[in-house]
């Protein structure tokens, strides 16, 4: 079970019944077993939410702010501390790849900020055919880096880089190997140093072994096994399957994440301004009005409540989304969702019936 930790000022209790009673409702037309939700609500305060189950077969419920795979809301974590390194003249965001990562057979412009951003050209080794066969005959024994990079990094662009924008967790990969090779620590390690501990995040960290332990939350999905059985693949799903690294954490920490992100705790003004240099991504999202991508951040200017950053992640057992709105109808508010279920799309749908609560509160 994740520390608790002292909370800053609590909702009303009407509000919060309120906010229960639609999350329990939201959760009917979710396809998830259970959900974990975090708010920060500048006007009304924080709530930690929780609603179905933890285990069908014990009809456990599942309790409040405990800890995930967050998956690919790594990725922010990931961009955070590159600005991070940069905002202390250890790194430019335009160095070519190739001046951290020599072996790379890739040209200049292949640079840091492509990677962050998806524009670099890199092939996704997700969408590789073999990926997911290949996870689900071993699950408890991931690629290699070296692996993927024998597959993915060739030399072979999908396209010139800055021309387009396709997601590429291999570029995210690399970014995880410059980290290092810049810092001369362990991802995880620099990671810890640069972002977890400046944020006290004390349930946050990178995950490098299967947990043995019971201290994830049971993760149900039917895709990890030949005869699609609905089952809690957490006992033997190795993290390490995520090459681009990945992180366990808690909705109330990924929640203060975004809130120091953009509060000035973790980055000056300057690096939060080029992790908000948005691209459009071309993409069609019907919950985006205009889909974008900064770095390591995805974004929507035009939403119904204003500017919207956040990122979703997606793996076995697990489907999370976390987002900011430093505009939500005259105020901040910071929030995140996650499901012990593999839903295939992020809970969306949950997210703005919240919303309309809170927007009416």
């Amino acid at each position: 079970m994740a520390t608790q930790k002292a909370l800053p000022h609590q909702m009303d209790s009407n509000l919060e019944k309120t906010l229960q009673a639609q999350l329990n409702q939201s959760l009917h037309f979710t396809g998830s077993m259970g959900v974990n939700v975090a708010i920060n609500d500048e006007k009304h305060g924080v709530w930690l939410g929780s609603s179905g189950f933890l285990d069908l077969d014990t009809e456990e419920l599942l309790d409040v702010n405990r800890s995930f795979y967050i998956y690919s809301i790594t990725k922010t974590f990931v961009s955070a501390c590159l600005l991070c390194l940069a905002q202390d003249e250890l790194l430019n965001l335009d160095d070519p790849l190739t001046k951290w990562l020599p072996q790379m057979p890739f040209q200049e412009s292949v640079t840091l900020r492509r990677l962050l951003n998806h524009t670099s050209g890199i092939p996704n080794y997700t969408n590789l055919e073999n990926y997911l066969p290949a996870i689900c005959e071993n699950p408890s024994i991931p690629w290699t880096h070296e692996k993927v990079a024998e597959l993915t990094c060739t030399g072979k662009l999908d396209f010139e880089p800055g021309e387009k924008w396709s997601y590429s967790n291999t570029g995210y990969m690399l970014l995880y190997e410059v980290i290092e090779a810049v810092s001369g620590k362990s991802f995880a390690q620099a990671l810890e140093e640069n972002v977890f501990s400046v944020l006290d995040l004390q349930n946050t960290f990178v995950a490098h072994h299967i947990d043995t332990e019971g201290i994830l939350t049971p993760g149900y999905c039917r895709y990890l096994n030949s005869e699609r059985i609905m089952e809690n693949v957490i006992p033997h799903y190795h993290p390490d399957w995520c090459a681009t690294g990945l992180i366990v954490s808690t909705p109330e920490e990924v929640v203060e994440f975004f809130d120091g992100i953009f509060s000035g705790k973790l980055l000056n003004s300057k690096q939060l301004e080029q992790m908000l240099t948005l691209l459009p991504t071309g993409t069609h999202e019907p919950w985006y009005k205009k889909p974008c991508y900064g770095l390591g951040i995805m974004a929507d200017p035009e939403s119904r409540h204003g500017e919207k950053y956040g990122h979703g992640g997606d793996g076995p057992g697990y489907n999370l989304w976390a987002m900011h709105l430093p505009d939500f109808h005259g105020r901040k508010l910071t929030l995140a969702v996650f499901c012990n279920t593999s839903i295939g799309h992020h809970p969306y749908g949950m997210v703005n019936d919240l919303l309309r609560v809170l927007k009416a509160a």
